[in-house]
């Protein structure tokens, strides 16, 4: 279902994807939806996963955009210089900005780690996706905003996706 149609007070997942696709300011309709939850009229989650993966993602961004590394294996570049690692700091300034926004930020527990293994065997998603849904069932989430179709072979989840990207 199209992001801008999630109803006010929506309590919802919002999956690492949609964060990327803000901060490399890619999608209008992320930077919408993102600003509906500073506003309050969202209820928006992430985990400690999704935090971890956006500081992933946008460590390597910005280590390619700053010419440190080639888009081509920038982790084998990255792991051979570890000094290089040391330069970049722009991707911790970007979390700390989204983590100023009214998000819940969902532990994971032990319990998540187990049940997500019955999500991989059932729905045949990755690690990470498995572990956040495990994290979203805990919390009685049933809204998943993400552009990860993945999470649409879960029955009871309703998926809530940008329609620019």
């Amino acid at each position: 279902m199209d992001i801008k149609l999630l109803h006010a007070r929506s309590p919802c997942l919002v999956d690492a994807n949609i964060f990327i696709y803000y901060l490399a300011g890619s999608s209008p309709d992320c930077k919408s939806f993102l600003q509906r939850i500073a506003n309050g009229e969202i209820v928006g989650y992430l985990t400690t996963v999704i935090i971890a993966e956006v500081l992933h993602r946008r460590m390597i961004g910005e280590a390619v955009a700053k010419g440190l590394v080639t888009p081509n294996k920038p982790l084998n570049s990255l792991k051979a210089n570890p000094a290089l690692i040391q330069k970049l700091a722009e991707h911790s300034l970007e979390i700390q900005k989204l983590l100023s926004l009214p998000l819940g930020v969902i532990q994971v527990e032990q319990n998540d780690i187990t049940r997500s293994h019955t999500l991989r065997r059932t729905h045949g998603l990755f690690v990470n996706d498995s572990i956040n849904l495990a994290c979203a069932e805990r919390m009685g989430l049933t809204n998943v905003v993400t552009n990860d179709s993945d999470f649409g072979r879960v029955p009871g989840i309703d998926l809530w996706k940008p329609t620019d990207v």
